[in-house]
This record gives structure tokens, C-alpha cells and sequence, in this order.
């Protein structure tokens, strides 16, 4: 929310709070000999005249009027006059200062647009106009917050432009055009970036990543290109689960896109995975206790090099669909017994349905092949506690966000450009993310209960 504010006694720079402007507004509403107020007063609803009453009468609903109310509440000639006003104010600290500054006119016919209406008004200048800028209307506004949210909101939702045009319309009754609702959806990748390189926890409890491909056109080879794009999923230490990290196949280190999409598979690299957790590292983070992936190329040495203590896990779902590419249909029994060793309660049953496993498949060598080097990444789970090895054996936490953001993507064909599938990544992991702070994850409390045992040290150091 925005509120009232007040200069520096420098006088550069914009205006913030500050108790002496809002009292001396106060005065300024209170005066009842300012004939242009007590005219504005006269013309007022009584819904109007309860709001002015409260900002004369008490200056907490004062401090805390924001712009939004200020729009929704009057109308153009009384929001001219609460900036004269302010601008009033701004002046007489000047002469305070012994600098220079006086009035210059007005803009005029600025325009702003919020979910309830659109109002049109003239903005008193100054001559020295770069050392000043209103707490109540800033310069360039246009649009209000609230209206770029639902706008933001609604594009998450896979709604089209024009959708967006037509729900606005139905709800509000706002004529908004199309060009304007694609510059506010455009202009989300300075937040993107922003939010992209943003302060991590220095210490998560589980770290899943996990691939999905988005179609983009590719300008230089005129034809479409599945890019890869590797999405992280933190867990914290208090149970919460955030996105730590979107990462596309075909940029580099600092999340600049490479021109052509046809470079050579840098996503499947130790160095591209080196890039990857050297961002997490740069952004704060300094412990992972549990890694999860899918087992693309490199990720385990990456992780070796940059989390040398991080349990590395590879998603067991994942092992499964791959041991099923070297099993016929109608030996779907094997994947039933092999599912017995990856869900035993411990590590000696899970040893003895791996024994029998073997035994009962020793014919059938491609099956043993792949079996034998998938049981070498699964064993090592039975060294863990049950609640822990549970949340850990699976990727399907970030598989179900890649759900999310897939769904963002139907109907829109081959997007333009990367920058465009960024953003409908962004605002579905953003809406993501809203839910997510409500609600910690399934069975937490055991989890935790056996991190304090297994990483006591861990949590006494970042807790």
C-alpha cells in the first residue's frame, strides 16, 4: 500500500514517510476557511464526507490511505486538490531550505485505470520537477496494482489477451484494449529476472529437479525446437516448498538466451549442472541435505563438486520407467516384483525380495543388465529413516509443477520466443507458489522429527 510521505530535508530524491507532512496535511483539511475544500466538502456524497471526515479526524487512517482508495473513493477535482496540496507542502520546505522550486502549470489528461473505474485528471508541476514526485500519484502511473494482478492472474490461467479483454469488460466494465493488457503481460520479465535472482535459504532439506520440453520457434532456422526446461523445487527446513530455480536448455550462466535453440545439448553437461547449483550457491544457498532427479548426465558429478554432503537420490519412479522400456507387456509381473524391493519397510527385506528377484529373472539377461545397475541407486534409501526416505524416493513434488506449467502452454502452439514461455512459466509457478505458503508438507512433523535426529548438527547451524 501506498501512503502519504514526505521529503528529506536534503530535498532530493522522492517523498517518504514522514509524521511532520502528515500533520501539517492534517492542518491543511482541517482549515475550515480553504473555501476550494470546504466547496469540494459541499459536493461530496455522504459515503465521501465519512472519508475526509476520518482523514481530518484520525491520522493513523490518514497515514495508512493508499492510492487505490484514493481512486475509488473521490473523484478527479478532489484528487487535483489533495495533490496542490501536497505539492503546497513539498514548496514550503523548499523555502525552508533556501532553494529554488515554484509551480509551472499543470499535465494534463493523465489517465489511471483501476478494477473499479478509469479517471482522468490534471497533475500540478513544478519548474524543478526531477527532485519531486507525489506519494499519491507517482509520475507514469497508469494503472493500478490491483488491475495488474488480475491481469497477471488471469494470463496464468491460460486466458488469451482477448479473454482477458472480455472479463475485464463483464466484470468491472472496462473498456481496455488489447495493446495495453500485452504491455502489462509483457512487462513481467523485469519481474521474472528479478524473482529468478532472488535470495535463496541457506539450507534446504530436499532439492527436486526435474525436466519438461516447451515448443518455441526458432527465428534463425525458421522452424520450432523442443527446449528443455529444468525446474527446482526446494523444501525448507520448516516444511514449506518454494521454486529455487527455472532453468532453460538453452541459455547461459547469467539466464541470457542463446540465439540459436539448435546448440548441442548443454543441458545434459556436468558443466550446465555446474552453472545450475553455482546460481543456487551465488543466491545463498549452502546446504542441501537431499538432492532428487531424474538422472540426467552430469547432475551427480555437479553435485559432487559444488554439495559434496548432499544424499544424491535418483527418482525411483523414473528407474521404474525405464526398466519397463526392456519389459514386454505380458511380463508386467517382473515390474510387480521388482516394485517389492524399492517399498520394503528395511534394508534386509528389501536384500531378500532382491535375492529372489534375481534368482526367479537370471534368464533373462537384459532385464538382470538394467535391474542390477538400477538396485545400486535404490539400496542406498534403506540407510535412511522411513519418513525420509519416503518424501526423497520420488520426484513426484516437482512432476506435478511441471504438470502445472504444461497446462499454461495448451493451445498456444509454438510460442515466439523464449522470452514468451518464460513468462507463462513464471506466472504459473508464481500462482504455484501462492498455495504453497499456506500449508506445509504431507507429514512434516515425522520428517522433521527424524531430520533432528539424522542432522542435528544441520539444524543447530541454520535454525
Amino acid at each position: 500500500m501506498r501512503t502519504l510521505g514526505y521529503n528529506n530535508p536534503q530535498l532530493k530524491g522522492v517523498w517518504v514517510m514522514n509524521n511532520d507532512f502528515i500533520n501539517a496535511l492534517q492542518n491543511i483539511l482541517l482549515d475550515s476557511s480553504n473555501n476550494d475544500l470546504n466547496f469540494l466538502y459541499d459536493n461530496m456524497s455522504s459515503y465521501q464526507k465519512e472519508i475526509f471526515n476520518n482523514m481530518k479526524s484520525d491520522i493513523e487512517f490518514l497515514k495508512n490511505y493508499s492510492l487505490s482508495d484514493l481512486i475509488f473513493d473521490f473523484d478527479s477535482r478532489f484528487i487535483e486538490s489533495i495533490l496542490s496540496l501536497e505539492l503546497d507542502l513539498y514548496l514550503n520546505e523548499c523555502k525552508k531550505n533556501n532553494i529554488y522550486n515554484k509551480r509551472n502549470g499543470s499535465t494534463k489528461n493523465i489517465t489511471i485505470t483501476t478494477s473499479n473505474k478509469i479517471l482522468n485528471f490534471n497533475r500540478p508541476r513544478l519548474r524543478k520537477e526531477s527532485n519531486f514526485d507525489s506519494m499519491l500519484i507517482p509520475k507514469r502511473t497508469r494503472v493500478l496494482d490491483d488491475l495488474t494482478n488480475n491481469i497477471i492472474l488471469l494470463y496464468s490461467k491460460n486466458n488469451s489477451v482477448n479473454d482477458i479483454k472480455d472479463i475485464l469488460s463483464s466484470m468491472f466494465n472496462i473498456d481496455i484494449s488489447t495493446g495495453f493488457i500485452s504491455n502489462i503481460t509483457s512487462s513481467i520479465q523485469d519481474q521474472v529476472l528479478a524473482w529468478r535472482n532472488r535470495d535463496l535459504n541457506a539450507c534446504y532439506f530436499a532439492l527436486n529437479i526435474d525436466c519438461m520440453y516447451i515448443t518455441i520457434r526458432d527465428n534463425k532456422n525458421l522452424s520450432s525446437h523442443n527446449v528443455p526446461v529444468y525446474i527446482a523445487v526446494g523444501t525448507t527446513l520448516s516444511g514449506h516448498k518454494e521454486i529455487v530455480g527455472m532453468y532453460l536448455g538453452n541459455e547461459d550462466a547469467k539466464k541470457n538466451i542463446i540465439d540459436s535453440l539448435y546448440e548441442t545439448d548443454i543441458s545434459e553437461s556436468k558443466t550446465f549442472w555446474l552453472e545450475i547449483f553455482n546460481d543456487l550457491k551465488d543466491r545463498g544457498v549452502k546446504e542441501i541435505l537431499y538432492i532428487i532427479s531424474d538422472g540426467v548426465t552430469g547432475i551427480k558429478d555437479a553435485i559432487k563438486s559444488e554439495f559434496p554432503n548432499s544424499f544424491y537420490q535418483r527418482c525411483v519412479v523414473h528407474i521404474v520407467r525405464n526398466l519397463k522400456k526392456y519389459v514386454n507387456k505380458k511380463d508386467s509381473y517382473i515390474i510387480s516384483d521388482f516394485k517389492k524391493i524399492y517399498t520394503s519397510t528395511d534394508k534386509n527385506t528389501a536384500e531378500l525380495y532382491w535375492n529372489e528377484f534375481k534368482e526367479k529373472y537370471q534368464e533373462n539377461k537384459l532385464v538382470m543388465k538394467h535391474a542390477t545397475k538400477y538396485i545400486e541407486e535404490i539400496m542406498p534409501l534403506f540407510d535412511l529413516p522411513i519418513n525420509i526416505r519416503k518424501y526423497i524416493y520420488t520426484n513426484n513434488i516437482v512432476e506435478s509443477v511441471n504438470s502445472k506449467v504444461q497446462r499454461g502452454f495448451y493451445g498456444r502452439g509454438a510460442l515466439p520466443n523464449a522470452d514468451s514461455a518464460i513468462n507463462i512459466i513464471y506466472v504459473n509457478l508464481l500462482d504455484l507458489e501462492k498455495k504453497w505458503k499456506k500449508t506445509k508438507v504431507s507429514n512434516w512433523n515425522n520428517i522433521f522429527n527424524e531430520i533432528q535426529i539424522v542432522h542435528k548438527d544441520i539444524l543447530e547451524k541454520y535454525m
